[in-house]
C-alpha cells in the first residue's frame, strides 16, 4: 500500500486514540486526588507492639504525632499499644484483623521481620508482601551492666565469680540472643525472661533485680538518670558510636560471624513501620511520601533527638522492602540452625 494510503488509513485510529488517552490521564489523576483526599477527616491509627513507656513505644509516638502533619488531608492519630511476644501479636494482629485500606500502620518492634523472614513458628504473616513505609534508621545496641557487680568491662564479666542475670524481651529477640551467645561463649551469663517492655527491665535493672540488658541506646531516652548517675556502664557495641566500647563483631569467633546478619539486622533495620498486605499503591505511596517528608522536617529532627532516635539517615520504604528480601535470601539452613540454637539457650 502506497505510504499516502497507510497514512490515511491509520489517521482516524490515531485521531480515536487521542481522546481515550487523554481520558485515561483525566482519569488517573482523578484517583490521584481521589487517593490524597482519602485521609481528610479521619484517624490513623499507630499499633505499637510494646507496652507504653519503652524505646519502641516513644519511638512510634514521635513519628505518628509528626507523619500525620504531611499526610494529605492531615488525618488524626490514635495510638494503640497491642504488647506480645516481641511484636509479633501486634504483626499477627494487624495482618489478619486489619483492613487494607491505609488508615492502620505499625511499629511493632525490632525483630519480628527476622522471625518473618526465618518463617518461624507464631508467624501469621507473609513479610514479603507487607506494606512498608519506611525506617527512622539504624541504631547502636549496647550491653549494659551494672556498675554495682564490678564488672567495668568483657573481661571482668568472664571472670566474674558468680553469674550475672541479664533481663530479656523474649527468646527470640535480640536482648536474650545476644547474651545467649556470649553465654555459649564461656561468659557466665544467665538469661532472664518474663518482660513485656523496655521500661519494666529498665525499672528491674535499677532496683537490682537484673544484673544487665542487651538493648539499643534509645531505651534510655526517658532513664537517662541511669547513666547520667552511673547506675549502669556499657561494655559491647554494635556500632562504633561509644568511645572506647569494644564491637561485638570483634568478639565472636570467626565461625560464628554469620550470625551478625541476623543478630544485628534489628540495628540495621531500625523500627520499621509498616502496613498490612495489599494496601492500594496510590496509599502506600502517600505514606511513603510523607514519612520520608517528616523524616527531613526540622521539628520532626529536633523532637527525635530529644528522644535519642536516629536522625539524617531514613530508610525508605521500598529500601526496606530489599532489605528483607536480601535477609531471607541470605538467611542459609546452617545459619538458621545456629540461629535456632540461640533461641533455645537458657
Amino acid at each position: 500500500m502506497p505510504a499516502q494510503g497507510l497514512l490515511r488509513k491509520c489517521l482516524p485510529r490515531r485521531r480515536l486514540l487521542m481522546p481515550v488517552a487523554a481520558a485515561i490521564a483525566l482519569a488517573c489523576g482523578a484517583l490521584g486526588a481521589r487517593a490524597a483526599d482519602f485521609y481528610a477527616g479521619k484517624t490513623v491509627t499507630m499499633m505499637v507492639g510494646f507496652a507504653p513507656g519503652g524505646g519502641v513505644d516513644t519511638t512510634a509516638r514521635v513519628v505518628g504525632r509528626h507523619l500525620v502533619r504531611f499526610i494529605p488531608g492531615a488525618p488524626a492519630l490514635l495510638v494503640q499499644n497491642m504488647e506480645g511476644a516481641a511484636g509479633l501479636v501486634a504483626m499477627n494482629y494487624l495482618s489478619r484483623r486489619v483492613a487494607a485500606d491505609g488508615l492502620t500502620i505499625a511499629m511493632p518492634g525490632r525483630s519480628w521481620y527476622v522471625e518473618g523472614a526465618l518463617r518461624s513458628r507464631g508467624v501469621a504473616f507473609d513479610v514479603d508482601k507487607l506494606s512498608y513505609i519506611g525506617s527512622p534508621g539504624g541504631v547502636n545496641s549496647a550491653l549494659y551492666v551494672r556498675t554495682a557487680t564490678g564488672v567495668h568491662d568483657l573481661a571482668s564479666l568472664k571472670g566474674s565469680p558468680k553469674p550475672l542475670t541479664f533481663g530479656t524481651l523474649g527468646a527470640t529477640t535480640p536482648t536474650a540472643m545476644v547474651p545467649a551467645l556470649l553465654a555459649a561463649e564461656g561468659y557466665p551469663v544467665k538469661i532472664i525472661s518474663g518482660y513485656v517492655s523496655t521500661a519494666r527491665v529498665l525499672v528491674a535493672l535499677e532496683q537490682g533485680e537484673i544484673d544487665g540488658f542487651w538493648t539499643v541506646e534509645d531505651s534510655f531516652a526517658r532513664r537517662h538518670d541511669l547513666i547520667d548517675k552511673k547506675l549502669v556502664r556499657p561494655i559491647l557495641q554494635t556500632r562504633t558510636h561509644l568511645p572506647g566500647v569494644p564491637l561485638l563483631s570483634d568478639v565472636i569467633p570467626t565461625d560464628l560471624r554469620p550470625l551478625l546478619m541476623l543478630l544485628e539486622a534489628p540495628d540495621n533495620f531500625g523500627l520499621p513501620l509498616v502496613g498490612p498486605a495489599g494496601v492500594p499503591a496510590a496509599r502506600t505511596d502517600i505514606l511513603r511520601k510523607a514519612f520520608m517528608a517528616m523524616a527531613a522536617d526540622p521539628a520532626y529532627q529536633s523532637d527525635a533527638r530529644k528522644a535519642e532516635q536516629p536522625v539524617g539517615e531514613p530508610i525508605a520504604g521500598a529500601r526496606l522492602q530489599a532489605m528483607v528480601d536480601e535477609l531471607a535470601k541470605d538467611a542459609t539452613p546452617d545459619i538458621v540452625a545456629a540461629y535456632r540454637k540461640l533461641e533455645t539457650a537458657k
